[in-house]
């Protein structure tokens, strides 16, 4: 029931925040590509709506639709809305956003990204053999970044964001679940940890040149 309450109301706040800033802001529209990302067929999108002189919204879906890589299972999908931050009035330079977002996956614990996860030592008990976990997550934390200016519509913009991620999931070695036994069934496990899960080198497009660069 938790999970389903966090759900409702994340998608409650995106759709409320993302549709009531369409009446505010006029011109101001970017459009994203994750251009390394794209290049393993792993689509990463975003949309950008200047707000004020230095903040902006932006709205960012990635999906990883692949079986398998290696005969490991890699099924990613994630949802972020940030609020950001810029050095400079035209939404250049060094910039810090705060963002909430929500994901499902079916993969391999990604331990080599993780920062700080209170429940482990850090070892890895997924090994390559077909074992892995398949659920939904959780995600507030903060990007840091850096967008060059090309010309007057095209951008480039470097970015790495984490935070804290809550995770519930069901392990699996092939079809057979291996986090339960008869004598402690549950539907979900659940975790915790300190995470790098977002980042890449955006092309963006401007639809109108911006007018107030000052």
């Amino acid at each position: 029931m938790k999970s389903y309450s966090f759900k409702f109301f994340f998608w409650g706040l995106l759709f409320s925040v993302f549709f009531g800033s369409l009446n505010t802001i006029s011109a101001q529209v970017e459009l994203k590509v994750n251009l390394p990302l794209a290049a393993v067929l792993v689509p990463n999108l975003g949309i950008e709506f200047q707000v004020g002189k230095k903040t902006s919204l932006q709205l960012d879906v990635l999906g990883s639709f692949w079986d398998s890589i290696d005969g490991d299972p890699l099924l990613i999908t994630q949802t972020f809305l940030e609020f950001r931050y810029y050095q400079n009035n035209d939404t250049s330079g060094w910039f810090v956003g705060g963002h909430l977002g929500f994901g499902m996956f079916t993969l391999q614990k990604p331990y080599d990204f993780i920062i700080y996860d209170y429940y482990n030592n850090g070892s890895n008990p997924d090994p390559a053999d077909g074992t892995f976990k398949s659920g939904r997550s959780g995600f507030h934390g903060l990007s840091l970044g850096y967008k060059k200016r090309l010309s007057d519509r095209w951008a480039l913009e470097a970015f790495v964001g984490g935070g804290y991620t809550m995770s519930w999931y069901k392990g699996y070695n092939g079809m057979e679940r291996t986090d339960v036994d008869e004598d402690n069934y549950r539907d979900f496990n659940g975790s915790g940890e300190v995470v790098l899960y977002r980042g890449g080198l955006m092309l963006t497009y401007q639809l109108h040149p911006y007018k107030n660069k000052q």
